[in-house]
């Protein structure tokens, strides 16, 4: 049974229920750019610079870093490899003595 007992009484003009009754106008907008500007937008030439930056100077770099990274941990543990054969072999002979 709806009694309307929640039912607004005084509605004000700022109420979001009442806006029904204010229509809109669309006006359309004037084109306010010049004519001889070009249709490629700044950014994203800037954007195409910074992409071509990355894939032709850090992507390399960044590999030959990777290279020399890889070759560093190889060439020390070669080295740890040598250590302990001869802290093994400085241990034998002083046993053997």
């Amino acid at each position: 049974m709806a009694t309307g007992k929640y039912k607004k009484k005084n509605r004000g003009a700022d109420d979001i229920n009442n806006r029904g009754s204010v229509h809109n106008i669309v006006v359309p907008m004037a084109n306010d750019t010049p004519e001889n500007e070009p249709h490629i937008p700044f950014t994203l030439l800037l954007t195409i610079l910074v992409l071509c930056i990355v894939l032709v100077i850090a992507l390399p770099v960044m590999g030959v870093m990777y290279m020399d990274m890889n070759n560093a941990t190889a060439m020390a543990m070669e080295e740890a490899r040598k250590m302990r054969e001869l802290r093994t072999k400085i241990l034998l002979d002083i046993r053997g003595e």
